[in-house]
């Protein structure tokens, strides 16, 4: 057996042992997981020890019993929560489509792109499918600058100055500073735009939607050929983000309470 062979098989039973854990109402012993999977001990040892220091493995120090950790759930809970937001998103997104007679997007960040979750328009068509899980730039779209825009500082420098900047159009950003200061500016007025930045004849808006942590969990969009010129972009904030407002209420968002003024 070649080592990409036994290597292969070897992740094949460390995922058996995840299914042997979650299917396990009181946990299972290192000896137990070895008799079931067929792996020594050794391995099984070190399959676990690896699983825990990234905290998908607990073991309980007093029985050296395992069980799936807090990581499952945290990924899980990931997941469903993607499944929500687009469920709950879909028939807002519709409206603002119809409404500007445009596209709505709804996006997520992921190793640093731009990451589309839904696509709607006016009309449904079979176009709306083939951009699901489509990938963008984070620094020429409206969608990029809004989800860099609520990170922490940290964060933000962290993938920011990892960026190419390739130019799309004449109007792309094409470094780390102007990108700096298009986030901050994005910050302060609570939405952004990208006026033919990745796509000529095409500008959006976006706005932040967040879960219920307060936290910016995705951004969504309105898009269209001449966008500014046939709104103000006043008229598209407001709209924008009364959308937000109801879409992150549906994720369990609350608003902070106003200042208490006499």
């Amino acid at each position: 057996m070649t080592n990409n062979a036994s290597r292969v098989q070897v992740l094949d039973r460390a995922l058996d042992l995840i299914e042997l854990l979650a299917t396990s109402e009181n946990g299972l012993s290192i000896s137990e997981l070895s008799a079931a999977t067929g792996l020594p001990k050794s391995t099984v040892h070190r399959i676990l020890s690896t699983y825990a220091s990234r905290h998908y493995i607990e073991k309980d120090a007093e029985t050296s019993i395992y069980r799936l950790g807090h990581k499952f759930v945290e990924i899980a809970s990931l997941y469903l929560n993607k499944i929500v937001l687009k469920t709950e998103a879909a028939p807002i997104m519709h409206e603002l489509a119809t409404t500007f007679n445009g596209i709505s997007y709804l996006g997520v960040l992921e190793n640093n792109e731009v990451m589309y979750l839904e696509r709607a328009e006016q009309f449904n068509s079979l176009r709306l499918y083939t951009q699901i899980g489509k990938r963008e730039p984070i620094y020429c779209t409206a969608l990029g600058k809004v989800l860099m825009a609520f990170l922490p500082d940290q964060e933000f420098e962290h993938i920011a100055q990892q960026l190419s900047y390739k130019p799309y159009t004449d109007n792309s950003i094409t470094n780390y500073s102007d990108f700096k200061k298009e986030v901050m500016r994005v910050r302060s007025q609570g939405y952004a735009v990208d006026r033919e930045e990745h796509t000529i004849g095409s500008s959006c808006l976006a706005v932040p939607i967040f879960d219920y942590t307060r936290k910016v969990m995705a951004a969504m969009s309105i898009s269209a050929h001449s966008l500014f010129e046939h709104y103000s972009e006043s008229a598209i904030f407001s709209k924008m983000h009364d959308a937000s407002i109801e879409l992150s209420r549906r994720m369990g968002y609350t608003q902070p309470p106003a200042p208490y003024s006499k």
